[in-house]
């Protein structure tokens, strides 16, 4: 296995690859806006705003990945938690949002070769694409077993998806 195939493997894994864990798109599959928001007592996000997050960063790096600089942060990461709306149209919205960002991230790696690969994103700075790439993942991953345990606590989560226990 290439190292583009590897953290091609990783990304898709936290997207819509089923695999050792649950994709992203199956931990949010068939929630309502209702259910998406919802926050359990005594912790601190639900659903959307985890998802709100994640395409807070995936966007970022998504930005930086295709040579350009994201906008300077108007807000501290707590603020990347944030849900405006409560409607279903909107938490369709954000789904349908981090589903784009994740295909143009697939997209972009699988246009890129190993050497593109190896090289560092951000002029002047000595990490290769490649490891932010698997952190991406990694926070990703990370992300979804809250949402799916989020969903456990809830009563909205179908063993069937996958993590039955």
């Amino acid at each position: 296995m290439t190292l583009k195939e590897l953290v091609l493997e990783q990304l898709e894994a936290t997207h819509n690859q089923v695999g050792w864990f649950v994709p992203l798109n199956d931990a949010v599959s068939g929630m309502t806006a209702v259910q998406a928001a919802w926050q359990a007592e005594g912790l601190n996000h639900s659903v959307w705003q985890i998802v709100n997050h994640l395409i807070f960063w995936n966007e970022r790096w998504l930005m930086r990945f295709n040579g350009n600089p994201p906008p300077k942060m108007e807000t501290d990461n707590k603020g990347t938690f944030r849900i405006t709306d409560i409607s279903q149209q909107k938490w369709d919205e954000s789904v349908k949002r981090m589903n784009e960002i994740m295909n143009d991230l697939s997209k972009l790696i699988k246009e890129k070769n190993e050497a593109e690969l190896s090289k560092p994103v951000v002029e002047g700075e000595t990490d290769p694409w490649y490891s932010y790439i698997s952190a991406i993942a990694m926070h990703n991953a990370y992300h979804i077993g809250q949402i799916v345990t989020l969903r456990k606590i809830q009563g909205s989560w179908d063993p069937d998806m996958g993590v039955a226990t």
